[in-house]
């Protein structure tokens, strides 16, 4: 396949500028960026996405840089949001711009492990290039040559303006013009010819080509811009919630396991798409998996190959192992606790750290379930409790006085609860 039909096949591709970019790329030895806001100290799965879109032009030896917007982070970007952000101080902004720069190495390191390939990129904040400019020259180099009127008519600030209790303030209206300068500067330095964005942000990349157009000191003003769909799943919902929260790509924020366990609980109608989405598997590896699975789908192969992979490219291969031993040992099928009992210290903290819980030094159950958030109140640890809800080392616990001690714990060291089938947490022994 060539690179439009991969990427149209993977289902990476909302829309495209000009389709010329595609035999450009194609051929390889070109540039491209992704840029992404630091609101977090963490980007999360939606990010992803984008960030395996490029994973396909890099694949064909194209460069690929990665722009934190330390610059636009600033102020907060629009799309997406129906009231505006909250600033953040430049403390914060800079830490969180640290974190997502090793996430990013982190990532691309782990890929090229597990591919065998290496990859051209380069990381960059775009507070570089705004740092050293006022506010006049700005205005001037920037501001003249967009009109009101067009930025009037972007989506972003249409869905906000229709809204009829909302606004957009100066800052937010600026954003695109910041944005837009960035694509403007990487295109005449670093002779970068393509944005990749979500949809979302497919204004903000026209942006940067029209300046591309009008300001641009280079002979050939060539530049594309390609976007990213929104992901659904089967059902409608947005892809990468989980609970109402966004999974992180940080082990620091939500466990390997959560973004393992979500993965693998998507349904069959989902899991061949993100297959071709989020791995690096080749489409005739992934048909492989597909046929495999059909063969004896009660084994969920879809999905156990599905979780490993996401999971060993975000965190690496000994998170998504021990992902999969923390998937044997709670869903396995035989005696859990002798499971269990065989496991090594390392494995154990595994585990632990899988369930999302570190230590305790609490003695009452009702109190330690809702430490864990297992319950949300005393009282509704109680009335768990007495609904044969809760089990302690796969045994029902139905008194609510019942208090936890060291004998509980297996083989010296881990205990394990239970709410309800599913819902599980470890506790080791506070230190």
């Amino acid at each position: 396949m060539n690179l439009q039909e991969e990427i149209t096949a993977r289902g990476l591709l909302k829309q495209a500028t000009d389709e010329k970019l595609f035999e450009l790329y194609d051929k390889g030895g070109q540039t491209l960026y992704v840029g992404m806001d630091p609101t977090a100290d963490s980007l999360h799965l939606w990010n992803f996405v984008w960030f395996m879109h490029a994973l396909q032009y890099m694949k064909r030896w194209n460069k690929l840089i990665f722009i934190v917007w330390g610059a636009t982070g600033m102020i907060g970007d629009p799309g997406g949001k129906n009231s505006e952000r909250n600033f953040l101080d430049e403390d914060i902004l800079a830490h969180n711009v640290g974190r997502i720069y090793k996430q990013v190495e982190a990532i691309l390191a782990n890929i090229t492990e597990i591919s065998g390939e290496t990859f051209e990129f380069e990381i960059k904040n775009n507070l570089d290039f705004f740092k050293d400019m006022n506010y006049l020259e700005f205005l001037r180099k920037v501001g003249k040559y967009i009109t009101v009127n067009n930025m009037m008519h972007k989506e972003t600030v249409k869905r906000r303006l229709e809204t009829d209790d909302q606004s957009i303030s100066y800052t937010e209206f600026s954003y695109m013009l910041i944005q837009g300068y960035d694509f403007v500067r990487l295109h005449d330095d670093h002779d970068c010819k393509l944005q990749i964005a979500g949809s979302d942000q497919r204004g903000n990349v026209v942006t940067g080509i029209e300046l591309i157009n009008k300001i641009s000191e280079k002979e050939n003003k060539d530049a594309y811009g390609a976007t990213t769909p929104l992901i659904l799943d089967s059902t409608g919902k947005k892809f990468g919630k989980s609970e109402g929260n966004a999974l992180w790509l940080s082990p620091e924020k939500n466990s390997p396991y959560t973004v393992y366990n979500y993965f693998m609980n998507v349904s069959d109608e989902d899991v061949e798409r993100y297959l071709k989405i989020f791995s690096v598997k080749s489409l005739s590896e992934i048909q492989d998996i597909v046929t495999q699975h059909n063969t004896s789908p009660e084994l969920r192969q879809w999905q156990k190959s599905l979780a490993h992979l996401v999971t060993q490219i975000i965190f690496g291969t000994q998170a998504a192992d021990n992902c999969v031993l923390v998937q044997e040992t709670l869903y396995g099928g035989w005696d859990m606790i002798s499971k269990i009992a065989w496991l090594d210290s390392d494995q154990i903290i595994s585990l632990n750290n899988s369930t999302w819980w570190t230590n305790w030094d609490w003695w009452r159950l009702v109190e330690v379930l809702v430490q864990t958030w297992l319950c949300e109140s005393n009282g509704e640890a109680k009335k768990a409790i007495k609904n044969n809800a809760i089990s302690l080392n796969e045994n029902k616990i139905t008194d609510i006085w019942y208090e936890i001690s060291d004998q509980d714990r297996i083989n010296d060291k881990i205990i394990l609860l239970k709410k309800g089938k599913k819902t599980y947490k470890t506790l080791l022994k506070a230190s």
